[in-house]
């Protein structure tokens, strides 16, 4: 159904208080379509109003308050819980957000889907609508990463490029229609949530990774790396898909791609692409250009060149020179909540990788520090196992490095058992801690010089924090507490 189309059409939008919600009314509103209904489940207008400002967190706050006003005084009606979904099958199209499926109260949705009422989304209105190319990153662990190298490499090159990433800080790609021009290019980070039922690709599509994560979502393994494969699958003859040659799942992805496929990888040559020779990071093709020495890269470990490498080979395809992807890798330092120095006081260093909600997205950073650590891990996972937390514990068998485990929030006694399991030699010292005050109080008593800590924590917050940005925001301020304290 196309835009002009909707005008006088029933358009269903759910969700109008988050970022997607109401972006989507706004860019119909803008385009002429005004005969629209909202769906929400806050209570009543003053839980409306403080779902809205906790959402919009990319809009300052006198520019939140002007969105909620405009979409308050608009013709959109809007339905609270009482009278959530109430007349939507009258609907000619339904506009989802990407957690519409985790929620019970949406299940009259899934039965209109099933009957053939068109369903749409912000990202498959983008998809529809974007005059330029776009280079779209998913993967398990390090997709925000890749993404802004990316968007780097590309205006570091002097190209017209914009970003959107998949949280709540960022400009919801919508907005961006309007500046963008055919010439420029914009890159987003999607997640999975964003790929169900999407039924288009972007021009270069990168899998960074898929190991378990989300399963909640959708039952099994093979269904979880369907899902991330919809990036690349419905891609035409001129497209690429950048695929991780070093993840079975990946690797395996090849299989669907129509257009040119490019690999990264830190174990092995590739024929096209970027790869890992010996300590030099380089492009695959004449010459084998070096793009840079590995020990340039200003944070340690595999996953940090892993995540450089898809990068190189995406910005290798939009035409970005390697000395240009060599600067922009020797000045990246990190991102918040994604593995990154936040405080060090007296030879400790602390940091904070929040955003490893899932095991293997902890492991990653455990195997990236080169120094004795201690380990600060745990949080909510649902239906949570000892064998759900096998990469973390092999892992730290492997390298031996943590000295001790200080353990938080619900999973602790399950993650407990599963640090058992390590051999004696590398096994840590396991602390239950019970709240991240808690452990950084252990810290104070247990950190030596030389030595780093890390919160990890191979969960998600929900049992003790809004999210993950709150628990590493108060992580960091009680690092810098830390560091003010051991400077006196």
């Amino acid at each position: 159904m196309t835009l002009p189309g909707l005008r006088g059409r029933s358009v269903h939008v759910i969700g109008p208080s988050g970022t997607e919600g109401s972006a989507v009314i706004d860019f119909l509103l803008g385009r002429g379509v005004t005969t629209i209904t909202a769906h929400d489940l806050a209570a009543n207008p003053e839980q409306f109003t403080k779902t809205f400002h906790r959402t919009h967190q990319w809009l300052e706050p006198e520019a939140r308050e002007g969105a909620l006003a405009r979409l308050l005084d608009s013709p959109v009606v809007i339905r609270y819980r009482d009278h959530y979904l109430t007349g939507i099958e009258r609907a000619d199209l339904i506009v989802v957000p990407q957690s519409w499926f985790r929620h019970p109260e949406n299940a009259p949705l899934r039965a209109l889907r099933e009957r053939g009422v068109p369903f749409t989304s912000m990202t498959r209105l983008f998809l529809e609508t974007c005059p330029c190319p776009i280079i779209g990153v998913t993967g398990t662990n390090g997709k925000f990463t890749v993404a802004t190298l990316i968007y780097e490499m590309l205006r570091t090159a002097g190209r017209t490029a914009f970003f959107s990433g998949n949280d709540r800080t960022h400009v919801p790609m919508l907005y961006y229609l309007d500046r963008i021009t055919p010439e420029a290019w914009l890159v987003l980070e999607i997640s999975n949530r964003q790929l169900v039922d999407l039924d288009r690709s972007p021009h270069i599509g990168v899998v960074t990774n898929v190991a378990p994560h989300h399963l909640d979502d959708h039952g099994t393994m093979e269904a979880y790396a369907q899902v991330k494969a919809t990036l690349i699958r419905h891609q035409r003859p001129g497209d690429h898909a950048v695929l991780n040659r070093d993840n079975p799942y990946t690797e395996a992805m090849a299989r669907q791609v129509r257009g040119q496929v490019w690999w990264f990888s830190a174990e092995r040559g590739v024929e096209r692409g970027a790869y890992l020779d010996a300590d030099t990071l380089r492009l695959a093709g004449p010459g084998t250009p070096a793009i840079l020495p590995a020990g340039d890269l200003r944070l340690p470990g595999q996953a940090m060149i892993e995540n450089a490498l898809a990068a190189c080979a995406a910005a290798a395809i939009a035409g970005v020179p390697p000395d240009v992807m060599a600067s922009v890798l020797r000045s990246f330092t990190g991102l918040p909540y994604r593995f990154r120095l936040v405080a060090e006081r007296g030879g400790i260093g602390f940091y904070e990788d929040s955003l490893a909600t899932n095991p293997t997205a902890a492991a990653a950073a455990i195997r990236s520090l080169d120094r004795p650590f201690l380990l600060i891990a745990g949080g909510f996972r649902r239906g949570a196992t000892p064998e759900d937390f096998r990469p973390m514990t092999a892992a730290l068998a492997a390298t031996g490095r943590c000295r001790t485990v200080l353990l938080i929030g619900a999973t602790a006694p399950v993650l407990s058992e599963a640090l058992a399991t390590i051999p004696p030699a590398a096994r840590p010292t396991v602390i239950l801690a019970g709240t991240l005050e808690g452990a950084m109080a252990e810290v104070h008593r247990l950190a030596r010089p030389a030595e780093a800590v890390l919160l990890s924590p191979g969960c998600e917050s929900f049992d003790q924090f809004v999210d993950y940005r709150q628990r590493g925001d108060r992580f960091r301020a009680l690092a810098e507490e830390f560091a003010a304290a051991e400077a006196k």
